[in-house]
């Protein structure tokens, strides 16, 4: 038996604390030492059996009461002096840094991807165009399909906002009198028709048209602003002379069409006329010049019965996006002979 040092209660041996001041015991390891070094003195001795008292369990039960009491006491006190060892966040932060770089990288490929689509707009919009040699394209390959479509040519030689004024009124025309504007395309299809028929008559019928680019100029402000000048004129010109806001000149207009050609406009199409030509006056009053080239071509018409040449100088101007030659200077650069003639004839015509 042990005795507690501080109260001085009798508890079984291998008891860790007092069971009845809750006294921390030395350990009985060191007690047991002891024990084997007085049993090593009195070896020779015989060791007498003790005897089997009711005691016994009594003693098993209070040492088992005491283990689980002591048991339970220092997971306790276990618990109350534990230590957490702090929460390594290099992980998390490395985790978060890559989800970053990744909403970052995400960002990055569709920004690049929208900047391709952007581009490959950008480049199918000039492929179709043909950038400034584009009307050019269109004037020949016209030409060589004997077209008979104004607005085809129109749009060669002529700003968007103009091949629209053209199409506005053509279309106001048409709803008012469907059968005379059907006449009027007739008639100009014949004209055109007789057109291409002298070039075959003189050429052959297999005559086509071809052109090459000899040199080209990148115009600077100053020459763009010379040319944005002779359409400032024009404006003026109109504007001194016609009072294109005036409701009554749409009228008068209406009367003198059905009076010489028998078309007669309602209300409501006369409104349209109105505002189809304020609202080219407007886009002619604000003309102006994105880019410019001078550019050197030689044209070369041939057939079967003959061919023939000719050189001009012109300008080849881009507004609101569309490229088209300027025909004033086309005009004023097409010289004397047989070819220059009937490209003469036949822009001077249309425009």
């Amino acid at each position: 038996m042990r005795k507690c040092p501080k109260c001085g209660a009798e508890l079984p041996d291998e008891a860790l604390f007092c069971n009845e001041c809750g006294e921390k015991l030395p350990s009985p390891v060191v007690e047991e030492k002891k024990d084997e070094t007085a049993d090593d003195k009195t070896a020779s001795e015989p060791a007498e059996k003790a005897p089997e008292t009711s005691a016994a369990p009594e003693a098993a039960s209070e040492t088992k009461a005491a283990t689980e009491a002591n048991a339970s006491s220092a997971t306790a006190s276990g618990a109350a002096n534990s230590y957490t060892a702090p929460i390594d966040n290099s992980v998390l932060a490395k985790a978060q840094a890559e989800s970053k770089n990744s909403n970052i990288g995400i960002i990055t490929v569709a920004a690049v991807g929208l900047l391709a689509v952007i581009l490959v707009i950008v480049l199918l919009a000039n492929l179709f165009s043909g950038g400034y040699e584009g009307p050019l394209k269109r004037l020949r390959n016209n030409f060589n399909k004997q077209s008979t479509d104004v607005e085809s040519y129109l749009s060669c030689i002529a700003p968007d906002f103009a091949v629209g004024l053209y199409k506005d009124i053509y279309g106001i025309f048409r709803s008012a009198d469907k059968g005379a504007i059907e006449d009027f395309d007739d008639a100009l299809a014949e004209e055109f028709e007789d057109f291409f028929d002298d070039i075959a008559d003189e050429y052959g019928d297999d005559f086509k048209l071809t052109y090459e680019i000899r040199d080209t100029e990148h115009l600077d402000d100053r020459d763009i602003k010379d040319i944005e000048d002779i359409y400032e004129d024009l404006f003026d010109l109109i504007d001194d002379n016609i009072d294109y806001e005036d409701e009554d000149l749409y009228e008068d207009l209406a009367d003198d069409l059905e009076d010489y050609a028998d078309i007669s406009l309602s209300s409501g199409q006369v409104r349209k006329l109105q505002n189809a030509v304020e609202s080219f006056m407007g886009k002619l009053e604000d003309f102006k010049i994105q880019d410019a080239y001078e550019v050197k071509v030689r044209f070369v018409l041939e057939g079967e019965d003959g061919s023939d040449k000719a050189t001009a100088t012109f300008y080849i101007i881009k507004v609101n996006g569309d490229w088209f030659i300027e025909p004033n200077s086309f005009l004023s650069a097409i010289g004397e002979g047989s070819l220059t003639s009937n490209i003469y004839g036949l822009l001077w015509y249309l425009y």
